[in-house]
């Protein structure tokens, strides 16, 4: 029997099509409500898997074996009315040689040392820059790439080398450095020879937070003993009526990990040594590895929330195929008697009237699928958020709209299919 039910489906599907295209109006609304969710289900799918790709990247780039340790301004207490003072806070050199020396697991900790400082062009004072002194090792273990040019050796720290390496990006935002290799770049009261430019890949919350000072200034990153010969670990703050010397030997600390099963471990102890030197909370840790489950986690929520929300629509078209089919069954009841007396089974009508809801969610299944990379396509331009529409995301659109016609279509199949052939037939 089944044998030769698989032959009438392909008949099944033709007979389907015309009885939908009786009433094309009808039918197309019928649609609306699959189109929306199934193309709801790609655009949602599409931007989340983006925003997962680019947060994976950027913590990939901080690397999944590192742990990053910088300095936070701790809260400031009341003044009591002194317009000179002193502040210092933060990691200092003997954190850097506790950790090197007593935390085990750790590899290698890179020192970095950051400035502030205004660029100069002859007399006039351009934009603030970030400088950071760093170790050579720092761009290996950040995974960054010199666009053009070379990057800081340990020879330039060694012999104090006044050089310098750029962010591409802002390298093209300083005025007059059409070819900036090789230019002197005038930093606060030191002059920095470029010898490479760093790809412009950007880092942005909360990952990015680790790394730079603060969004959208122009790096430069020098030799670590160069960064401290040339500005200290002391900073001057003038304001009006006051004055503030803040004092910060270390900025941040990168610690390298052996292995990505020690990471949190290694964080614990970095943490519980950290705690016997300082006895207020300046200094924060950051574990990419953290972030990773922690973004993981979200991400996992977030596509079940925008599924939800999808699955709302594709409910709604799925009503409406209910209501749909049950008025088609009161249309073609005297048919449906006349089918049943010529032979036909019940299972047959159940299979025609499903076939018929198939027909209608696959149509609007394919139609939602246009609309929904439409929609993605219009997300990126508009917006110039990530997105990526994978193969899984389309097929598995396709799959629940064919699975809404099933599901919504058994009831109207079986009540069909359930009529007594005699009132059928005796029906006007």
């Amino acid at each position: 029997m089944r044998k030769a039910l698989l032959p009438a489906l392909p008949e099944s599907f033709q007979l389907a099509a015309r009885n939908l295209l009786r009433h094309k109006l009808r039918s197309f609304l019928t649609t609306l409500g699959i189109v929306f969710g199934v193309a709801s289900v790609i655009s949602m799918l599409s931007v989340g898997a983006g925003a997962q790709q680019e947060i994976l990247e950027q913590i990939e780039r901080l690397g999944l074996t590192n742990i990053v340790v910088s300095s936070v301004r701790p809260p400031e207490k009341k003044a009591e009315g002194a317009q000179r003072r002193a502040v210092g806070y933060g990691l200092t050199f003997r954190d850097l040689r506790q950790v090197r020396g007593t935390v085990p697991g750790v590899i290698e900790v890179l020192p970095v040392h950051i400035v502030r400082e205004k660029v100069w062009a002859g007399s006039r004072e351009l934009e603030e820059v970030h400088v950071h002194g760093v170790e050579a090792a720092h761009f290996r273990r950040l995974n960054l790439k010199a666009a053009r040019g070379r990057l800081l050796t340990q020879a330039d720290g060694e012999e104090g080398k006044r050089v310098c390496v750029v962010r591409a990006s802002g390298a093209r935002r300083l005025p007059g450095f059409v070819e900036p290799l090789g230019r002197d770049l005038r930093v606060g009261a030191h002059h920095w020879r470029i010898v490479g430019l760093l790809d412009d890949r950007e880092f942005s919350t909360p990952m990015g937070e680790a790394i730079v000072a603060q969004r959208g200034a122009i790096e430069i990153f020098v030799p670590f003993a160069s960064a401290l010969q040339a500005y200290g670990i002391s900073h001057v703050v003038r304001k009006a009526g006051s004055f503030e010397l803040t004092r910060v030997e270390l900025d941040q600390m990168l610690v390298s990990v052996r292995d990505r099963d020690a990471v949190l471990p290694v964080a614990r102890v970095i943490r519980s040594v950290l705690e016997k030197f300082h006895d207020q909370a300046d200094y924060e840790i950051t574990v990419p590895l953290e972030l990773l489950q922690q973004s993981e986690a979200t991400q996992r929520v977030f596509n079940v929330v925008m599924l939800l929300i999808a699955g709302i629509s594709l409910v709604v078209g799925g009503i409406g195929i209910v209501n749909i089919m049950l008025a088609t069954i009161t249309e073609r009841t005297r048919e449906i008697g006349i089918r049943r007396a010529v032979g036909a089974r019940r299972r047959d009508i159940t299979v025609q009237f499903l076939v018929e809801t198939v027909t209608i969610a696959l149509a609007g299944g394919v139609l939602g699928i246009a609309v929904g990379l439409g929609g993605v396509w219009a997300i990126v331009a508009y917006t110039g958020w990530k997105s990526v529409v994978t193969p899984a995301s389309v097929g598995l659109s396709l799959v629940i709209s064919c699975g809404v016609g099933v599901l919504f279509g058994l009831y109207p199949a079986r009540r069909a299919a359930a009529l007594d052939p005699i009132v059928a037939l005796r029906h006007e």
